[in-house]
């Protein structure tokens, strides 16, 4: 099978959408697929250069290609039509990434293409009509446009009910398959014994951008260190990443001297902080299936988070995990000092939990259960 992946968006920025083409263009790619990745040179900042999706998926014998686009004052790039057409030729079936506006470029290339070719548009986020007039006016172009397509393929259930009940979409045409987590990389490296009782220690990743929630992790620092004066000795908050908002964190760190900046981590590095942390918190506004979120739980770490679509199926499956309001820095505080008083006072139960995380993750998120799943869907529509 011949397989393109669309992506309107440059493939070396350090999101969880790119990580989701690169893990499964590669794993297909092993299943001896041929497989490309079409992306854009939008945004190129320099702050993301430790990002190596590339040169990942050519060392993988993926094929890189870019294509020309145009940037309007609003939303993703815009691919060239043209441009897409003729780098889609050689290839049997087509997987986009669901970014407007280029539903309607897909729907203009679907339309002039010589044959038939499937296309799956895969969406790692959606509009939000409730927050913003804009996207209120626009959804319906962007879902009949959508509509049109050969599958959809969304990662939670909160889309996949919004589909097919909100905008009545076929059933046969919606199939959920969650996001994957490599678990022979992502898996814990250090026993109970290596988890110090002196220092409790609260990780955060991510993106610094607003709507990951920095501000709330500030105020959630500052509620903690300031009402809970006693524990200032006792936690430690580490926080890694990049981003815009980076001089937020960097004044926390020179504020607190229980907040550490760890800057951008690569793998191994992710591995080792997932694995002597006690305990992931994540104060996203809005997420789809957040890879943090596997990476971590696949190291057997437990995680407070923001109770929002893709998170709140990932904690309800793995059965363990705390949910908080968005936006609520001292539900989030509070629920940080319930597991720290469950790790102090019953640490075998503590410990237990990390297994059954660990245990769960892999039954349920493991990239090979996953990409076997994503392989089905693509070969249904070969001749």
């Amino acid at each position: 099978m011949k397989l393109l992946f669309v992506h309107p968006y440059n493939i070396d920025y350090p999101g969880g959408a790119e990580k989701w083409v690169v893990e499964v263009a590669i794993r297909l790619k092993h299943k001896k697929h041929e497989i490309g990745v079409v992306n854009v040179n939008w945004p190129n900042d320099a702050t993301y250069l430790n990002v190596k999706n590339s040169l990942n998926l050519l060392k993988h014998g993926v094929r890189v290609l870019k294509c020309s686009y145009i940037k309007l004052l609003r939303g993703y790039p815009m691919l060239n039509p043209s441009t897409l057409k003729k780098i889609s030729a050689c290839y049997d079936v087509l997987y986009v990434s669901a970014y407007p506006p280029n539903e309607f470029v897909i729907h203009f290339v679907k339309r002039i293409m010589e044959s038939h070719k499937p296309i799956i548009a895969v969406f790692h986020s959606l509009l939000q009509p409730q927050k913003s007039i804009l996207h209120h006016l626009y959804i319906p172009f962007f879902i009949n446009l959508y509509r049109g397509l050969d599958k959809l393929h969304v990662l939670n259930n909160y889309l996949y009910r919004l589909f097919i009940n909100n905008y009545h979409i076929p059933p046969k045409k919606v199939v959920l398959i969650p996001n994957g987590v490599d678990t022979s990389t992502f898996k814990p490296i250090t026993s109970s014994k290596d988890l110090s009782s002196e220092r409790f220690e609260v990780l955060f990743v991510s993106r610094f951008v607003l709507e990951k929630g920095i501000d709330v992790l500030g105020s959630m620092i500052r509620w903690i260190n300031e009402k809970h004066a006693n524990m200032k000795n006792k936690l430690l908050f580490k926080i890694a990443g990049e981003g815009p908002l980076k001089p937020m964190i960097e004044r926390l760190a020179s504020k607190y001297s229980n907040v550490i900046y760890l800057g951008f981590l690569d793998k191994d590095l992710l591995v080792r902080e997932y694995s002597r942390s006690h305990v992931l918190v994540i104060t996203s506004y809005v997420e789809n299936m957040p890879l943090t979120l596997l990476e971590a739980s696949a190291c057997g770490l437990p995680t407070v988070a923001s109770a929002v679509p893709g998170v709140s199926d990932v904690i309800k499956t793995l059965d363990y995990g705390v949910l908080v309001k968005p936006g609520s820095y001292i539900d989030f505080a509070q629920a940080i000092l319930k597991i720290y008083e469950l790790f102090t006072k019953d640490p075998s139960a503590y410990f237990q939990t990390r297994r059954n995380i660990r245990e769960r993750t892999v039954q349920n998120y493991d990239w090979k259960i996953i990409v076997d799943r994503i392989e089905e869907v693509c070969k249904a529509f070969q001749k």
